[in-house]
Protein backbone atom coordinates (compact mmCIF):
# COMPACT_ATOMS: atom_id res chain seq x y z
CA UNK A 1 0.00 0.00 0.00
CA UNK A 2 1.45 3.45 -1.10
CA UNK A 3 1.06 6.28 1.50
CA UNK A 4 1.16 9.59 0.02
CA UNK A 5 2.55 12.96 1.41
CA UNK A 6 -0.90 14.52 2.43
CA UNK A 7 -1.99 10.84 3.62
CA UNK A 8 1.17 10.58 5.89
CA UNK A 9 0.68 13.66 7.16
CA UNK A 10 -2.59 13.28 8.05
CA UNK A 11 -2.25 10.17 9.79
CA UNK A 12 0.61 11.67 11.48
CA UNK A 13 -1.74 14.83 12.63
CA UNK A 14 -3.84 12.31 14.50
CA UNK A 15 -1.86 10.28 15.74
CA UNK A 16 -0.32 13.56 17.30
CA UNK A 17 -3.63 15.17 18.61
CA UNK A 18 -3.77 11.54 20.01
CA UNK A 19 -0.42 11.89 21.59
CA UNK A 20 -1.70 15.57 22.81
CA UNK A 21 -4.30 14.61 25.14
CA UNK A 22 -3.74 15.02 28.91
CA UNK A 23 -4.46 11.56 30.40
CA UNK A 24 -3.62 11.85 33.83
CA UNK A 25 -4.69 8.62 34.86
CA UNK A 26 -2.66 6.44 32.11
CA UNK A 27 -0.96 2.94 31.94
CA UNK A 28 2.30 3.91 32.64
CA UNK A 29 1.12 4.40 36.02
CA UNK A 30 2.54 1.26 36.86
CA UNK A 31 5.22 2.34 38.87
CA UNK A 32 3.27 5.44 40.64
CA UNK A 33 0.11 4.40 40.34
CA UNK A 34 -2.32 7.21 40.33
CA UNK A 35 0.09 9.90 42.23
CA UNK A 36 -0.15 13.26 40.42
CA UNK A 37 2.65 14.57 38.70
CA UNK A 38 4.10 16.66 41.27
CA UNK A 39 4.61 14.15 43.66
CA UNK A 40 6.27 11.95 41.08
CA UNK A 41 8.81 14.45 40.60
CA UNK A 42 9.13 14.91 44.60
CA UNK A 43 11.86 11.70 43.79
CA UNK A 44 14.31 14.23 42.18
CA UNK A 45 14.18 13.03 38.77
CA UNK A 46 16.36 15.17 36.72
CA UNK A 47 14.77 14.69 33.17
CA UNK A 48 13.39 18.46 32.98
CA UNK A 49 9.95 18.24 31.39
CA UNK A 50 8.78 21.16 28.76
CA UNK A 51 5.85 23.37 28.72
CA UNK A 52 4.11 21.36 26.05
CA UNK A 53 4.31 17.96 27.71
CA UNK A 54 1.64 16.21 28.49
CA UNK A 55 1.08 14.77 32.07
CA UNK A 56 1.56 11.45 31.12
CA UNK A 57 4.89 12.19 29.47
CA UNK A 58 6.58 14.40 32.53
CA UNK A 59 5.77 10.97 34.52
CA UNK A 60 7.09 8.68 31.95
CA UNK A 61 10.29 10.83 32.07
CA UNK A 62 10.40 10.20 35.58
CA UNK A 63 9.67 6.44 35.31
CA UNK A 64 12.12 5.93 32.32
CA UNK A 65 14.82 7.50 34.39
CA UNK A 66 14.09 5.69 37.30
CA UNK A 67 14.55 2.34 35.32
CA UNK A 68 17.86 3.38 33.65
CA UNK A 69 19.35 3.71 36.75
CA UNK A 70 18.06 0.47 38.21
CA UNK A 71 20.20 -1.28 35.13
CA UNK A 72 23.37 0.88 35.29
CA UNK A 73 25.44 -1.32 37.47
CA UNK A 74 24.61 -4.17 35.13
CA UNK A 75 25.64 -2.17 32.12
CA UNK A 76 29.15 -1.24 33.42
CA UNK A 77 29.37 -5.13 34.25
CA UNK A 78 28.41 -5.76 31.12
CA UNK A 79 31.07 -3.33 29.28
CA UNK A 80 33.84 -4.50 30.84
CA UNK A 81 33.08 -8.23 30.36
CA UNK A 82 32.49 -6.78 26.71
CA UNK A 83 28.72 -9.65 26.93
CA UNK A 84 25.66 -8.32 25.18
CA UNK A 85 23.22 -7.48 28.26
CA UNK A 86 20.05 -9.78 27.07
CA UNK A 87 18.81 -9.27 30.58
CA UNK A 88 18.76 -5.29 30.87
CA UNK A 89 17.09 -5.94 27.04
CA UNK A 90 14.15 -8.77 28.70
CA UNK A 91 13.54 -6.08 31.40
CA UNK A 92 13.02 -3.08 28.68
CA UNK A 93 10.65 -5.85 26.97
CA UNK A 94 8.89 -6.62 30.09
CA UNK A 95 8.10 -2.36 30.86
CA UNK A 96 7.09 -1.90 26.76
CA UNK A 97 9.13 0.78 26.57
CA UNK A 98 10.11 0.25 23.30
CA UNK A 99 6.60 1.08 22.53
CA UNK A 100 6.77 4.47 23.50
CA UNK A 101 6.69 6.02 19.77
CA UNK A 102 3.84 3.27 18.90
CA UNK A 103 -0.07 4.03 19.30
CA UNK A 104 -1.88 2.83 21.83
CA UNK A 105 -4.29 0.92 19.43
CA UNK A 106 -1.16 -1.34 18.30
CA UNK A 107 -0.62 -2.35 22.18
CA UNK A 108 1.92 0.96 22.41
CA UNK A 109 2.53 4.10 24.79
CA UNK A 110 1.35 6.31 22.32
CA UNK A 111 3.52 9.06 23.05
CA UNK A 112 4.82 9.95 19.98
CA UNK A 113 8.26 11.01 18.92
CA UNK A 114 8.37 13.31 22.29
CA UNK A 115 8.09 9.86 24.31
CA UNK A 116 10.99 7.67 22.27
CA UNK A 117 13.46 11.09 22.46
CA UNK A 118 12.69 10.86 26.52
CA UNK A 119 13.24 7.34 26.93
CA UNK A 120 16.31 7.66 24.43
CA UNK A 121 17.54 10.71 27.15
CA UNK A 122 16.83 8.12 29.85
CA UNK A 123 19.24 5.38 28.41
CA UNK A 124 21.41 8.40 28.04
CA UNK A 125 23.48 6.47 30.78
CA UNK A 126 24.05 3.60 28.74
CA UNK A 127 25.32 4.33 25.63
CA UNK A 128 25.87 1.29 24.29
CA UNK A 129 22.59 -0.08 25.38
CA UNK A 130 21.13 3.19 24.21
CA UNK A 131 22.10 2.63 20.67
CA UNK A 132 20.08 -0.78 20.04
CA UNK A 133 17.18 0.90 22.00
CA UNK A 134 17.15 4.28 20.40
CA UNK A 135 18.66 3.16 16.96
CA UNK A 136 17.10 -0.39 16.38
CA UNK A 137 14.89 -1.56 18.72
CA UNK A 138 13.16 1.50 17.07
CA UNK A 139 14.32 1.11 13.31
CA UNK A 140 11.17 0.40 11.75
CA UNK A 141 9.10 2.10 13.80
CA UNK A 142 7.82 5.22 10.92
CA UNK A 143 8.47 3.07 8.10
CA UNK A 144 5.36 0.55 9.21
CA UNK A 145 3.32 3.61 10.32
CA UNK A 146 4.10 5.47 7.36
CA UNK A 147 4.29 3.22 4.61
CA UNK A 148 2.77 -0.53 6.08
CA UNK A 149 -0.59 -1.92 5.71
CA UNK A 150 -2.30 -1.97 8.16
CA UNK A 151 -2.22 -6.32 8.16
CA UNK A 152 1.89 -5.37 8.50
CA UNK A 153 1.26 -2.82 11.03
CA UNK A 154 -0.88 -5.56 13.63
CA UNK A 155 1.88 -7.92 12.86
CA UNK A 156 5.05 -6.04 13.62
CA UNK A 157 4.06 -3.17 15.52
CA UNK A 158 3.42 -5.41 18.51
CA UNK A 159 6.01 -7.52 18.18
CA UNK A 160 8.40 -3.86 18.73
CA UNK A 161 6.25 -2.78 21.57
CA UNK A 162 6.79 -6.11 23.33
CA UNK A 163 10.76 -5.67 23.21
CA UNK A 164 11.69 -7.68 19.97
CA UNK A 165 15.30 -6.28 19.19
CA UNK A 166 15.40 -4.66 14.94
CA UNK A 167 18.15 -3.65 13.37
CA UNK A 168 18.77 -0.96 10.21
CA UNK A 169 20.41 -2.16 7.31
CA UNK A 170 21.46 0.07 4.84
CA UNK A 171 25.48 -0.24 4.40
CA UNK A 172 27.07 -2.33 1.99
CA UNK A 173 30.95 -2.92 1.48
CA UNK A 174 30.84 -0.43 -1.19
CA UNK A 175 28.00 1.77 -0.26
CA UNK A 176 27.58 4.18 2.37
CA UNK A 177 26.08 7.38 2.20
CA UNK A 178 25.38 6.76 -1.68
CA UNK A 179 22.64 4.93 -0.40
CA UNK A 180 21.00 4.91 -3.85
CA UNK A 181 23.75 2.76 -5.17
CA UNK A 182 22.40 -0.49 -2.68
CA UNK A 183 23.45 -3.26 -5.05
CA UNK A 184 21.62 -6.46 -2.54
CA UNK A 185 20.14 -7.85 -5.13
CA UNK A 186 15.91 -8.58 -4.45
CA UNK A 187 14.85 -10.86 -7.02
CA UNK A 188 10.51 -11.25 -7.47
CA UNK A 189 9.86 -14.93 -7.83
CA UNK A 190 6.74 -15.17 -7.49
CA UNK A 191 5.31 -14.51 -3.60
CA UNK A 192 8.64 -14.13 -2.84
CA UNK A 193 11.66 -12.40 -3.49
CA UNK A 194 15.34 -13.59 -3.56
CA UNK A 195 17.83 -11.76 -2.18
CA UNK A 196 21.71 -11.83 -3.00
CA UNK A 197 24.25 -9.72 -1.44
CA UNK A 198 25.87 -8.65 1.74
CA UNK A 199 25.51 -5.62 4.13
CA UNK A 200 27.92 -4.32 6.40
CA UNK A 201 28.32 -2.12 9.58
CA UNK A 202 25.04 -3.55 10.99
CA UNK A 203 24.11 -3.09 14.73
CA UNK A 204 22.46 -6.05 16.62
CA UNK A 205 24.18 -8.04 14.11
CA UNK A 206 23.22 -11.61 14.85
CA UNK A 207 20.98 -10.28 17.76
CA UNK A 208 17.80 -8.95 16.19
CA UNK A 209 15.16 -10.64 14.97
CA UNK A 210 14.05 -8.23 12.61
CA UNK A 211 15.63 -6.66 10.02
CA UNK A 212 14.34 -3.16 8.12
CA UNK A 213 16.64 -3.28 5.24
CA UNK A 214 16.48 -1.76 1.53
CA UNK A 215 17.57 -3.74 -1.63
CA UNK A 216 17.58 -3.03 -5.59
CA UNK A 217 14.82 -4.30 -7.39
CA UNK A 218 15.06 -2.46 -10.66
CA UNK A 219 18.22 -1.63 -12.81
CA UNK A 220 16.23 0.13 -15.44
CA UNK A 221 17.88 3.58 -15.76
CA UNK A 222 14.91 5.55 -16.07
CA UNK A 223 14.16 4.01 -12.50
CA UNK A 224 17.61 4.62 -11.35
CA UNK A 225 17.30 8.40 -12.13
CA UNK A 226 13.49 8.53 -10.22
CA UNK A 227 14.64 6.95 -7.05
CA UNK A 228 12.59 4.14 -8.07
CA UNK A 229 14.83 1.21 -8.55
CA UNK A 230 15.01 0.32 -4.57
CA UNK A 231 12.67 -1.31 -2.39
CA UNK A 232 11.98 -2.20 1.76
CA UNK A 233 11.67 -5.78 3.12
CA UNK A 234 11.62 -6.68 6.50
CA UNK A 235 13.50 -10.18 7.29
CA UNK A 236 12.91 -12.50 9.78
CA UNK A 237 15.88 -13.47 11.69
CA UNK A 238 16.13 -17.50 10.72
CA UNK A 239 15.47 -17.38 7.19
CA UNK A 240 17.35 -19.87 4.87
CA UNK A 241 20.88 -18.45 3.69
CA UNK A 242 21.10 -15.60 6.03
CA UNK A 243 23.92 -15.30 8.16
CA UNK A 244 26.12 -13.19 10.05
CA UNK A 245 29.72 -13.15 8.02
CA UNK A 246 31.59 -11.43 10.85
CA UNK A 247 31.07 -9.49 13.64
CA UNK A 248 33.46 -6.07 13.30
CA UNK A 249 35.59 -5.02 16.59
CA UNK A 250 34.52 -1.33 16.76
CA UNK A 251 34.99 1.61 18.96
CA UNK A 252 32.08 2.62 21.07
CA UNK A 253 30.78 -1.35 21.26
CA UNK A 254 32.34 -2.33 23.82
CA UNK A 255 28.82 -4.56 24.90
CA UNK A 256 26.94 -4.61 21.42
CA UNK A 257 27.08 -6.09 18.21
CA UNK A 258 27.72 -4.69 14.35
CA UNK A 259 28.87 -7.32 11.74
CA UNK A 260 28.64 -8.31 8.51
CA UNK A 261 25.51 -10.03 6.97
CA UNK A 262 25.37 -12.72 4.40
CA UNK A 263 22.59 -13.02 1.90
CA UNK A 264 22.55 -15.99 -0.59
CA UNK A 265 19.10 -16.62 -1.78
CA UNK A 266 17.19 -15.68 1.04
CA UNK A 267 13.44 -15.82 0.16
CA UNK A 268 11.40 -12.78 2.10
CA UNK A 269 7.89 -13.15 1.25
CA UNK A 270 6.45 -10.13 -0.98
CA UNK A 271 3.77 -9.83 1.82
CA UNK A 272 6.99 -8.16 4.01
CA UNK A 273 7.46 -5.57 1.25
CA UNK A 274 6.90 -2.11 2.92
CA UNK A 275 5.45 -0.07 0.63
CA UNK A 276 5.25 -0.63 -3.28
CA UNK A 277 8.15 -2.28 -5.63
CA UNK A 278 10.09 0.87 -6.07
CA UNK A 279 8.91 2.83 -3.00
CA UNK A 280 12.28 1.95 -1.28
CA UNK A 281 14.17 5.60 -1.20
CA UNK A 282 11.03 6.94 0.09
CA UNK A 283 10.48 4.39 3.08
CA UNK A 284 14.11 4.83 3.73
CA UNK A 285 14.80 8.78 4.03
CA UNK A 286 11.79 9.09 5.93
CA UNK A 287 12.94 6.15 8.16
CA UNK A 288 16.22 8.13 8.38
CA UNK A 289 14.64 11.55 9.36
CA UNK A 290 13.25 9.66 12.07
CA UNK A 291 15.99 7.71 12.73
CA UNK A 292 18.39 11.09 12.76
CA UNK A 293 15.65 12.79 16.03
CA UNK A 294 16.16 9.89 18.28
CA UNK A 295 20.41 9.43 17.63
CA UNK A 296 19.96 13.43 18.49
CA UNK A 297 18.16 12.08 21.05
CA UNK A 298 21.10 9.85 22.40
CA UNK A 299 23.63 13.13 21.72
CA UNK A 300 21.62 15.07 24.12
CA UNK A 301 21.50 12.17 26.77
CA UNK A 302 24.83 12.21 26.91
CA UNK A 303 25.30 15.72 28.24
CA UNK A 304 23.63 15.05 31.09
CA UNK A 305 25.80 11.96 32.33
CA UNK A 306 28.76 14.32 31.23
CA UNK A 307 27.80 17.49 33.66
CA UNK A 308 26.84 14.27 36.18
CA UNK A 309 30.61 12.88 35.85
CA UNK A 310 32.28 16.47 35.34
CA UNK A 311 30.97 18.80 38.20
CA UNK A 312 30.89 16.30 41.34
CA UNK A 313 34.44 15.30 39.89
CA UNK A 314 36.43 18.68 39.85
CA UNK A 315 34.27 19.09 43.53
CA UNK A 316 36.27 16.71 45.00
CA UNK A 317 39.56 16.82 42.99
CA UNK A 318 42.06 18.72 44.58
CA UNK A 319 45.15 20.34 42.85
CA UNK A 320 47.39 23.36 43.82
CA UNK A 321 45.48 23.48 47.61
CA UNK A 322 42.09 24.19 45.86
CA UNK A 323 39.18 22.03 44.42
CA UNK A 324 39.51 21.95 40.19
CA UNK A 325 35.94 23.52 39.94
CA UNK A 326 37.71 26.49 41.00
CA UNK A 327 39.98 26.75 38.22
CA UNK A 328 38.17 29.75 35.65
CA UNK A 329 39.29 27.19 32.49
CA UNK A 330 37.30 24.31 34.70
CA UNK A 331 34.27 26.35 34.69
CA UNK A 332 34.37 28.17 31.67
CA UNK A 333 33.65 24.34 30.28
CA UNK A 334 31.33 23.39 32.87
CA UNK A 335 29.54 26.74 31.25
CA UNK A 336 29.78 25.04 28.13
CA UNK A 337 28.63 22.23 28.94
CA UNK A 338 25.80 23.28 30.10
CA UNK A 339 25.23 25.62 27.43
CA UNK A 340 25.07 22.40 24.79
CA UNK A 341 22.82 20.27 27.28
CA UNK A 342 20.33 23.19 27.51
CA UNK A 343 20.49 24.26 23.44
CA UNK A 344 20.34 20.40 22.34
CA UNK A 345 17.42 19.37 24.75
CA UNK A 346 15.43 22.28 23.32
CA UNK A 347 16.35 21.54 19.40
CA UNK A 348 15.89 18.11 20.07
CA UNK A 349 12.32 18.09 21.67
CA UNK A 350 10.78 20.94 19.57
CA UNK A 351 11.71 18.70 16.62
CA UNK A 352 9.96 15.61 17.84
CA UNK A 353 7.12 17.64 18.76
CA UNK A 354 6.53 19.27 15.19
CA UNK A 355 6.93 15.45 14.66
CA UNK A 356 4.09 14.38 16.57
CA UNK A 357 2.02 16.99 15.05
CA UNK A 358 2.41 15.91 11.88
CA UNK A 359 4.93 18.70 10.30
CA UNK A 360 7.55 18.08 7.66
CA UNK A 361 11.19 17.44 9.77
CA UNK A 362 13.24 17.18 6.67
CA UNK A 363 15.26 20.04 7.40
CA UNK A 364 15.11 20.02 11.12
CA UNK A 365 15.74 16.40 11.73
CA UNK A 366 19.36 17.13 9.57
CA UNK A 367 20.17 19.64 11.03
CA UNK A 368 19.54 18.43 14.67
CA UNK A 369 21.63 15.24 13.74
CA UNK A 370 24.69 17.82 12.75
CA UNK A 371 24.33 20.33 15.69
CA UNK A 372 23.71 17.56 18.34
CA UNK A 373 26.43 15.03 17.45
CA UNK A 374 28.96 17.76 17.13
CA UNK A 375 27.96 19.44 20.45
CA UNK A 376 28.10 15.98 22.04
CA UNK A 377 31.81 15.21 20.35
CA UNK A 378 33.13 18.33 21.73
CA UNK A 379 31.41 18.02 24.73
CA UNK A 380 32.80 15.04 25.80
CA UNK A 381 36.08 15.91 24.69
CA UNK A 382 35.98 19.05 26.86
CA UNK A 383 34.39 16.66 29.92
CA UNK A 384 37.83 14.67 29.62
CA UNK A 385 39.79 17.60 29.53
CA UNK A 386 38.08 18.52 32.55
CA UNK A 387 38.84 15.94 34.65
CA UNK A 388 42.29 14.84 33.36
CA UNK A 389 43.48 11.27 33.05
CA UNK A 390 41.06 9.60 34.53
CA UNK A 391 38.53 11.40 31.96
CA UNK A 392 40.64 8.67 29.77
CA UNK A 393 40.27 5.15 31.58
CA UNK A 394 37.57 3.05 31.74
CA UNK A 395 36.62 3.64 35.22
CA UNK A 396 34.31 6.89 34.10
CA UNK A 397 31.23 6.95 30.82
CA UNK A 398 33.41 9.83 28.92
CA UNK A 399 35.52 8.13 27.00
CA UNK A 400 32.62 6.10 25.96
CA UNK A 401 30.43 8.41 25.30
CA UNK A 402 33.23 10.34 23.39
CA UNK A 403 33.80 6.60 21.23
CA UNK A 404 30.02 6.67 20.75
CA UNK A 405 29.22 10.20 19.33
CA UNK A 406 32.32 9.62 17.13
CA UNK A 407 30.53 6.58 15.23
CA UNK A 408 27.21 8.23 15.42
CA UNK A 409 28.70 10.94 13.76
CA UNK A 410 28.74 8.69 10.68
CA UNK A 411 26.07 5.73 11.77
CA UNK A 412 22.60 7.03 10.04
CA UNK A 413 23.93 9.88 7.98
CA UNK A 414 26.75 11.11 8.11
CA UNK A 415 27.74 14.98 9.05
CA UNK A 416 28.21 15.52 5.51
CA UNK A 417 25.51 13.38 3.98
CA UNK A 418 22.92 16.17 6.40
CA UNK A 419 24.56 18.83 5.57
CA UNK A 420 23.48 17.81 1.81
CA UNK A 421 20.02 17.63 2.94
CA UNK A 422 19.85 20.76 5.08
CA UNK A 423 21.05 22.50 1.39
CA UNK A 424 19.13 20.89 -0.67
CA UNK A 425 15.75 21.23 1.71
CA UNK A 426 16.72 24.63 3.02
CA UNK A 427 16.77 25.85 -1.30
CA UNK A 428 13.04 24.30 -1.55
CA UNK A 429 11.82 24.92 2.11
CA UNK A 430 13.05 28.64 3.17
CA UNK A 431 11.64 30.47 0.46
CA UNK A 432 11.35 34.43 1.08
CA UNK A 433 13.34 34.04 3.95
CA UNK A 434 16.15 33.70 1.64
CA UNK A 435 14.95 35.90 -1.19
CA UNK A 436 17.40 38.59 -2.34
CA UNK A 437 16.98 42.10 -0.68
CA UNK A 438 16.78 44.39 -3.46
CA UNK A 439 18.53 47.47 -3.26
CA UNK A 440 19.01 51.11 -4.95
CA UNK A 441 21.27 54.06 -4.66
CA UNK A 442 19.87 56.76 -2.07
CA UNK A 443 19.12 59.39 -3.76
CA UNK A 444 20.80 62.16 -1.57
CA UNK A 445 23.15 59.91 0.00
CA UNK A 446 24.57 57.96 -3.38
CA UNK A 447 25.02 54.79 -0.97
CA UNK A 448 22.80 51.17 -1.63
CA UNK A 449 20.17 50.97 0.44
CA UNK A 450 17.14 48.12 0.58
CA UNK A 451 14.04 49.35 -0.99
CA UNK A 452 11.12 47.52 -1.84
CA UNK A 453 10.84 46.04 -5.51
CA UNK A 454 8.89 47.95 -8.00
CA UNK A 455 5.74 46.49 -7.96
CA UNK A 456 5.45 48.02 -11.68
CA UNK A 457 7.90 46.70 -13.79
CA UNK A 458 8.78 48.19 -16.96
CA UNK A 459 6.90 47.83 -20.14
CA UNK A 460 9.21 46.93 -23.23
CA UNK A 461 13.12 46.31 -23.00
CA UNK A 462 15.51 46.77 -25.67
CA UNK A 463 19.53 46.62 -25.42
CA UNK A 464 20.03 50.30 -23.92
CA UNK A 465 17.33 49.56 -21.08
CA UNK A 466 19.08 46.32 -20.32
CA UNK A 467 22.67 47.42 -20.18
CA UNK A 468 21.17 51.01 -18.12
CA UNK A 469 19.99 48.30 -15.62
CA UNK A 470 23.28 46.08 -15.71
CA UNK A 471 25.35 49.28 -15.22
CA UNK A 472 23.04 50.40 -12.56
CA UNK A 473 23.52 47.23 -10.53
CA UNK A 474 27.21 47.79 -10.61
CA UNK A 475 26.29 50.87 -8.70
CA UNK A 476 24.77 48.94 -6.19
CA UNK A 477 26.36 45.06 -6.18
CA UNK A 478 29.96 45.83 -7.82
CA UNK A 479 30.92 42.40 -7.07
CA UNK A 480 27.97 40.57 -8.17
CA UNK A 481 26.35 39.45 -11.30
CA UNK A 482 22.08 40.47 -11.90
CA UNK A 483 20.38 36.71 -12.12
CA UNK A 484 17.90 36.46 -14.49
CA UNK A 485 15.20 36.37 -11.95
CA UNK A 486 16.40 40.21 -10.78
CA UNK A 487 16.09 41.41 -14.92
CA UNK A 488 12.34 39.82 -15.29
CA UNK A 489 11.40 41.39 -12.00
CA UNK A 490 12.23 44.49 -13.32
CA UNK A 491 11.05 44.42 -17.34
CA UNK A 492 7.86 42.69 -18.56
CA UNK A 493 9.66 40.54 -21.33
CA UNK A 494 10.08 36.79 -22.12
CA UNK A 495 12.80 34.39 -21.90
CA UNK A 496 13.53 34.29 -25.18
CA UNK A 497 13.61 37.91 -25.66
CA UNK A 498 15.67 38.62 -22.74
CA UNK A 499 18.18 35.79 -24.21
CA UNK A 500 18.48 37.61 -27.32
CA UNK A 501 19.19 40.69 -25.96
CA UNK A 502 21.90 39.36 -23.39
CA UNK A 503 23.37 37.44 -26.36
CA UNK A 504 24.02 40.73 -28.65
CA UNK A 505 25.18 42.46 -25.20
CA UNK A 506 27.59 39.73 -25.01
CA UNK A 507 28.99 39.50 -28.39
CA UNK A 508 29.65 43.53 -28.59
CA UNK A 509 31.54 43.12 -25.37
CA UNK A 510 29.71 44.70 -23.63
CA UNK A 511 28.70 42.39 -20.86
CA UNK A 512 29.65 39.38 -19.32
CA UNK A 513 27.42 35.92 -19.21
CA UNK A 514 27.52 32.96 -16.92
CA UNK A 515 25.31 30.04 -18.11
CA UNK A 516 24.26 26.45 -16.29
CA UNK A 517 22.50 24.00 -17.95
CA UNK A 518 20.03 25.71 -17.85
CA UNK A 519 21.36 28.76 -20.14
CA UNK A 520 22.24 31.83 -19.37
CA UNK A 521 21.36 32.64 -15.85
CA UNK A 522 24.05 35.45 -14.45
CA UNK A 523 24.67 38.44 -16.17
CA UNK A 524 27.52 41.20 -15.33
CA UNK A 525 28.24 44.64 -17.60
CA UNK A 526 31.77 44.48 -18.51
CA UNK A 527 33.83 47.73 -18.41
CA UNK A 528 33.02 48.19 -21.85
CA UNK A 529 29.46 48.49 -21.39
CA UNK A 530 30.01 50.44 -17.75
CA UNK A 531 31.62 52.78 -20.18
CA UNK A 532 28.98 52.88 -22.91
CA UNK A 533 26.35 53.44 -20.35
CA UNK A 534 27.04 56.24 -18.38
CA UNK A 535 29.88 59.10 -18.35
CA UNK A 536 32.48 57.86 -15.68
CA UNK A 537 31.05 60.42 -13.32
CA UNK A 538 28.05 58.47 -12.68
CA UNK A 539 30.08 55.55 -10.91
CA UNK A 540 31.77 58.29 -8.61
CA UNK A 541 31.13 58.45 -4.79
CA UNK A 542 33.02 60.01 -2.22
CA UNK A 543 32.22 59.84 1.69
CA UNK A 544 31.16 63.17 3.10
CA UNK A 545 33.94 63.49 5.59
CA UNK A 546 36.43 63.29 2.29
CA UNK A 547 35.51 66.88 1.95
CA UNK A 548 35.02 66.87 -2.15
CA UNK A 549 37.25 65.60 -5.00
CA UNK A 550 39.88 68.08 -4.70
CA UNK A 551 40.19 68.01 -0.84
CA UNK A 552 40.89 64.41 -1.33
CA UNK A 553 43.45 64.39 -3.91
CA UNK A 554 41.26 61.74 -5.88
CA UNK A 555 42.09 61.46 -9.49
Amino acid sequence: MKVTTEQGNTAREKQGQEAGKRQPDSSLSVLHGKKGVAEVLKKGGTIESFAWWTDEQVRFAAEMEEFAKSVLGRDAETRWTREFPCDIFEKIAEKHYTGAAIPKEYGGLGLGCTGACIATEAMGLMPGVNRVFGGNMLGGVHQLLGHGTEEQKRKWLPRIVNGEIGAIVITEPVVGTDAAAISLEARREGDVYVLNGKKRFIVSAGIASRYMLYARTSNDPEDVKKHRHLSAFILERGAKGFSVEKINDLIGFSNIQNGVLDFEDVEVPAANRIGDEGDGWTVMTSGLNFERTIISAQAMGWMSELLRTGVPYTQRRVQFGHPTIDLPTNQFKIADLVLKKRATRLFTYHTAYMWDLGRDTSLDSNCLKVFNLEAAMQASLDAIQLIGGDGTTLFYPLEEIMKNAKVDSISGGSMEACRMVIFRTAMKQLGNQITWQHRAPHPVLGVPVPTEKPVAKECGIDEEKLLRLLAEDYRVNPGLYMTRRDILDMFETDDETLDKLLLSLEEKGLAWLNRTKKGIELAKASYKGLKQANPKEHYKWYPAWIGGEKEARVF
